[in-house]
């Protein structure tokens, strides 16, 4: 199944989604529009069929058979992740807490997701408030293998090197804070797959191509190897 794709720009990294289009999905169809008040909002206003949102930034990878059944998202107003990668981890759901992040289980991530426009009835001005009055369908962690707080703070090597593998699998890799701001720790390095970079820089802003470049080479020069030496004793679909 293809669903339309929405990329939505709010940063300088559009080449980067239009690329891996391009390269990873030649047959969809997708539209580039500018960042209007809210992630809905923009949505609402650009597209009328179940339609799959993006931040610009944002590389897909999407395969046949990793989207949810087009009569399935038919009956959900929106289908998205959570924000915090590790909010249902029993061993590391703590942590926010104790770094002083108040992100939990119910805050969700709006770089991503999948809307159905018939289901609803106006549109808002803003993204606040709004999810708690929608009926909503969890997107599944490979469906958004992205960047979280508690992997440049808090865990260890061993569970950012875990996420980082189960990275190989995804769907979505959604790294725009770490891309932007240039930098990545040993951890970051192990969790994200950030290699990915390297065959989609043409188009970017020359500044940002060379950060990203600059990152995505470490990544693949130090760690992307063991990575993918380990990612076969790993569950595909695993959650963290």
């Amino acid at each position: 199944m293809r669903l339309k794709i929405l990329v939505i720009e709010c940063n300088s990294l559009t080449a980067l989604t239009t690329n891996s289009i391009k390269q990873n999905m030649p047959n969809w169809e997708y539209e580039v529009v500018p960042y209007d008040g809210g992630f809905i909002r923009t949505a609402l206003t650009n597209t009328s069929e179940v339609t799959l949102c993006v931040m610009s930034g944002v590389i897909l990878n999407i395969q046949d058979g990793d989207l949810p059944k087009l009569s399935v998202l038919e009956n959900y107003d929106i289908c998205l992740g959570r924000e915090g990668v590790f909010t249902d981890n029993s061993q590391n759901k703590h942590i926010y807490r104790l770094v002083g992040d108040r992100t939990d289980k119910k805050t969700l991530d709006m770089s991503v997701f999948i809307i159905t426009p018939k289901r609803w009835v106006v549109i808002p001005p803003t993204d606040s408030g709004v999810l708690a009055h929608v009926k909503r369908l969890r997107m599944p962690r490979h469906m958004n293998h992205k960047t979280d707080p508690l992997v440049e703070k808090a865990i260890s090597a061993k569970i950012a090197l875990e996420y980082g593998m189960l990275g190989l699998n995804a769907s979505v890799h959604n790294y725009v804070p770490v891309l932007q701001k240039g930098t990545v720790n040993c951890n970051e390095m192990f969790a994200y797959c950030l290699e990915l970079c390297l065959p989609l820089l043409d188009g970017l802003p020359e500044l940002e191509k060379q950060k990203v470049k600059a990152l995505a080479e470490r990544v693949s020069t130090r760690v992307s190897k063991l990575r993918n030496g380990l990612s076969a004793n790993l569950p595909l679909n695993g959650e963290q």
